[in-house]
């Protein structure tokens, strides 16, 4: 558990560095709406983890590989896909693709901080009290992110549907004018 706080608020820094690329995305007002909301409760997260490493007096930002020793795999995956989502989406990636993408990981992420708690923490139970309730309540952000997610999503399909609708109409119109 030495630097799980801090890597966790890694992880989270990474995720807003994202979030806030996957926005510029959003032409749906209603869309970015979501996203902005998600964006908000991941920094909060990460700063709550950040004052949580505090408490251990573990540096932030940590060393990676000090992270990939604590956390394994599972750090150095969500920091590659983090990073590599955010660079597909600055290279064009769909919204809608980001956004599918995006439900897989905050699913997972949502997993993880459940594993810690209930793996990790469990000797802290006690002793830690605060700190286990503000992870519970992270799982639950995580997964409200998931449902924000797919709203936006359907949301975007709504408004691509009407979009190619509209467009076949104006083609026909032009045929028809012909």
């Amino acid at each position: 558990m030495v630097l799980f706080f801090s890597c966790l608020a890694l992880i989270e820094y990474e995720t807003c560095l994202l979030y806030k690329a996957v926005i510029k995305k959003a032409e749906d007002l209603r869309v970015r709406l979501l996203l902005f909301n998600i964006l908000a409760e991941t920094k909060k997260h990460k700063g709550v983890l950040e004052q949580m490493s505090k408490i251990y007096g573990q540096t932030f930002p940590p060393k990676m590989v000090d992270c990939n020793k604590t956390m394994g795999k599972v750090f150095k995956e969500s920091i590659e896909f983090t990073r590599s989502l955010r660079r597909k989406s600055q290279k064009g990636l769909p919204l809608l693709e980001l956004m599918e993408k995006l439900v897989d990981y905050e699913k997972a992420i949502g997993e993880e901080y459940a594993t810690i708690i209930y793996s990790q923490l469990k000797i802290l139970e006690t002793k830690e009290a605060a700190m286990k309730k503000i992870l519970e309540y992270i799982v639950m952000d995580e997964e409200r992110h998931v449902e924000a997610l797919r709203l936006a999503i359907r949301i975007e399909k709504e408004r691509r549907k009407k979009r190619s609708g509209t467009e076949i109409s104006e083609s026909k119109v032009r045929l028809s004018q012909r």
